[in-house]
């Protein structure tokens, strides 16, 4: 048997003439040295030196003659772990990330908060980004962190209105072993430490409470946290994004949001437009969505007609890109497999599940059937939800609660279906 990972051997107690051959025999397959017992005393003497050893008996004829130690020095082990540690690191630099050249538009307006997000990446600051749903915050946080001097480091996220407010503190700042029922054995590293030296993304900031804010603030004044159950604070260096669509400053003039919180937040404004304002570019966004999704659905579009276009220009997109997107996907499926356009018909299809709100007699009377049976699926979730979110005056925690399903699940359907 030959080990090519050996390294260093201690021999067997002496006299024993085989147990010395078979070690003599051992070094010739890759150990560096073969130790005496006088030797290996000297090696226990050497300060405070570590060595992990593992010890393997011999036996001659079903008779115990002496044993082989094999050890490696602990310095080695140190070098192996800052080694993995450093390629690691240069590993996070090589990763996909989303980038500035990600964000699809040639729209001056657009374009002028792409540079703004530039400026701002090579800065430390603290960045909040404003927009109605589905303008792409989240990939604008992804760029910005993409271009700073923390690239290489963990970027992490967390959507803070689809986390109960009893569950986030632990999510954003963890806590220790014991403190409290059910914990973690051992324990769990908040978001806030695991993110040491990257950014962390908070998403829907606009939605935490009152007594969050008040954690989150010292975060952000004393660069520390507390863990659940800890007796001291922690630093911690974090780069903070945040994305919001509630109107901050009326919640401050209405006591649900801190003012303190909101300047310590808002040190970088950059408010990304709507797709309603910028729908020039809604014929380049489509050829990347389509190019984005043609292998998935196993389709060979190249084009979309003039005709098909024209009814896109004609839509609001109260859901932004992300409706947009939903919607050529819905298209593509609909679309024949050999067919390398997308058509007039392909789009209006796609669209009849996105008119959901001002036309809910079609969908629950059914005076235009929808082609499938998913279509009309989609189309009776999509009028539910917006009910419920409409009816709770866009609180989605509470619109979960009325439709019975937990708040991720809602958030999933919203994002599948474009609202």
């Amino acid at each position: 048997m030959k080990n090519d990972n050996l390294k260093n051997l201690i021999k067997a107690a002496m006299p024993i003439t085989d147990a010395l051959k078979y070690a003599i025999e051992i070094k010739d397959l890759n150990g560096d040295r073969v130790y005496a017992n006088s030797s290996f005393n000297d090696m226990r003497k050497r300060g405070s030196r570590e060595f992990v050893v593992d010890e393997n008996d011999i036996y001659l004829d079903d008779v115990k003659v002496g044993c082989i130690s094999v050890y490696h020095d602990m310095s080695e082990i140190t070098r192996l772990k800052m080694e993995i540690s450093r390629l690691n690191k240069k590993l996070r630099k090589v990763e996909r990330r989303y980038t500035f050249a990600d964000i699809i538009g040639r729209d001056v307006e657009l374009l002028k908060v792409v540079q703004t997000a530039k400026i701002a990446a090579a800065t430390p600051a603290t960045i909040m980004l404003r927009g109605e749903s589905g303008t792409g915050k989240e990939l604008f946080a992804n760029a910005i962190h993409g271009a700073s001097k923390r690239r290489t480091e963990k970027f992490l996220k967390i959507n803070c209105n689809s986390i109960p407010e009893e569950l986030l503190e632990s999510e954003l700042f963890g806590y220790k072993d014991g403190s409290f029922t059910g914990s973690r054995r051992g324990g769990k590293v908040g978001l806030f430490k695991e993110a040491d030296g990257g950014t962390l993304f908070l998403d829907e900031i606009g939605d935490i409470s009152l007594k969050m804010q008040v954690k989150l603030l010292r975060v952000l004044q004393e660069k520390e946290i507390m863990p659940i159950g800890a007796t001291k604070p922690e630093f911690v260096d974090v780069r903070i994004i945040c994305a919001t669509n509630k109107p901050l400053e009326k919640m401050i003039r209405k006591g649900e949001f801190r003012e303190d919180l909101y300047y310590r937040l808002n040190v970088f404004p950059i408010v990304i437009p709507p797709l309603r304002e910028r729908k020039t570019d809604i014929g380049i966004i489509v050829m990347h969505i389509i190019e984005k999704y043609n292998e998935f659905y196993e389709r060979h579009v190249s084009r979309i007609d003039e005709d098909a276009l024209e009814l896109l220009y004609e839509e609001d997109w109260p859901g932004n890109v992300r409706e947009l997107e939903n919607v050529i996907s819905r298209a593509l499926i609909n679309s024949r497999e050999d067919n390398d356009v997308l058509s007039r018909s392909d789009i209006e299809f796609a669209l009849k599940g996105m008119n959901v709100k001002t036309e809910p007699s079609r969908i629950m009377y059914h005076t235009d059937i929808p082609d499938n049976l998913n279509t009309a699926i989609n189309m009776f979730e999509s009028f539910c939800i917006r009910e419920a979110i409409d009816k709770c005056g866009g609180d989605k925690n509470k619109a979960a609660n009325i439709l019975g399903v937990p708040i991720r699940t809602l958030y999933y359907k919203c994002r599948k279906l474009g609202l």
